[in-house]
């Protein structure tokens, strides 16, 4: 079994390289690059700096947000620990297959703050319940405001697919929590494997993830931090887009960019979204008519305001919390995220 995840781990390494090579190439293929150079040396670094202080409260919102995920018992709880585990989740995301970053929180705050490990995850289930609302309703004001591509589109419908798979499980495991851990129950001891693996016991674990959505206020809190995130978010294409002196409608630049990107990386990619992430920015701003070159250099600088800082504060956390990236890896995947 362990062969075959590592078998399947590699797959999914290869195809995501494969995939990001082929679409740098395919970036760099029509670009000038003298006028990829003049873009990059003509940058303002003052708003790439401002860019980066962005980023900075993106995942400064994120953190307090998830920190309101835990309400009632949130108040133990240590942001150092909370902002480690974010960016070490995102690090493991950003440089290993099989997007193993989330189970790596959750894993990281159950040893670190003693709290069961599918309780941690059933927070971080909420917290992509709403971003997968936030960024359905981005596409949807996109298709409004103009024409988007055919695979665009494709992906909205699998992200509304996913996000409608756990908007169900956050909606059945806070109003009908007792009838769901009752049929898991059930289902456990119709199937014996089930029933060896204790399911009642793990969803009312994860249920307990659940908690805060039943707490007054604090549903208006998620909705307040959630817009927070996505308007950081926007802001930091925003001010790249100022730095680089590309004029094109501002606003609207910035939430295609962001919803693009978002969507586009749900497909296997490569590390750090090398040759994904900067196809993606090539390809939205040349709906809006931007040359090539000037696109792939905005592609370029977001990719080192937005991936690389993140990509380097984690591995420092990684080497603060004496951690390996593929022992963490090795845990995660070989279940003892689940251990608590």
């Amino acid at each position: 079994m362990g062969t075959a995840r590592v078998g399947v781990r590699w797959t999914y390494l290869g195809v995501g390289l494969a995939l990001g090579v082929l679409l740098l190439a395919l970036a760099v293929a029509g670009v000038d690059a003298s006028a990829l150079i003049r873009s990059l040396t003509g940058a303002n670094p003052w708003w790439v700096a401002v860019g980066l202080l962005t980023v900075a409260g993106t995942v400064a919102a994120k953190t307090l947000r998830w920190r309101v995920l835990f309400y009632p018992s949130h108040e133990g709880l240590r942001l150092s620990t909370l902002v480690s585990a974010l960016l070490i989740g995102q690090t493991v995301n950003l440089l290993l297959p099989a997007r193993l970053g989330e189970l790596a929180r959750a894993y990281l705050v159950a040893q670190k703050e003693k709290r069961p490990s599918l309780s941690v995850l059933g927070t971080i289930v909420v917290e992509k319940t709403f971003d997968g609302l936030a960024l359905l309703l981005l596409l949807g004001m996109l298709l409004l405001l103009m024409p988007v591509p055919p695979w665009l589109r494709l992906s909205g419908v699998v992200a509304a697919l996913m996000t409608g798979a756990l908007l169900a499980m956050v909606l059945l495991l806070t109003g009908a929590r007792r009838w769901v851990i009752r049929a898991s129950e059930r289902l456990g001891q119709i199937v014996p494997v089930l029933g060896s693996l204790r399911l009642g016991e793990r969803v009312s674990s994860l249920g307990d993830g659940l908690r805060s959505l039943r707490a007054w206020g604090v549903q208006a809190r998620l909705l307040i931090w959630t817009a927070a995130i996505w308007v950081l978010a926007g802001l930091t294409n925003y001010f790249v887009l100022l730095a680089l002196h590309i004029e094109v409608p501002l606003m609207l630049a910035s939430v295609l960019v962001l919803t693009m990107v978002h969507l586009g990386l749900v497909v296997p990619t490569s590390p750090a979204r090398i040759g994904v992430f900067h196809y993606l920015c090539l390809l939205a701003l040349s709906l809006l008519g931007v040359e090539e070159s000037v696109a792939l250099a905005f592609g370029l600088v977001l990719h080192g305001v937005v991936v690389l800082p993140v990509m380097v504060v984690g591995l420092v956390c990684l080497w603060k919390e004496n951690l390996s990236l593929y022992r963490l890896a090795a845990d995660v995947d070989g279940g003892r995220w689940k251990s608590r």
